[in-house]
């Protein structure tokens, strides 16, 4: 995944959880257009 891209997520999903009480695992499981693969690398990136 280009840097850019995982950043973005990374901010999106943060802010999501400060805002919704919600866990990474639970908002970025939205993202259906993500592979598996990516989603590990955003919710590592989040960690």
């Amino acid at each position: 995944m280009l840097t850019w891209k995982k950043n973005i997520f990374v901010r999106v999903i943060r802010r999501r959880m400060d805002e919704e009480g919600r866990t990474a695992e639970e908002i970025i499981a939205e993202y259906t257009a993500l592979t598996e693969e990516e989603k590990v690398e955003i919710l590592e990136a989040i960690i």
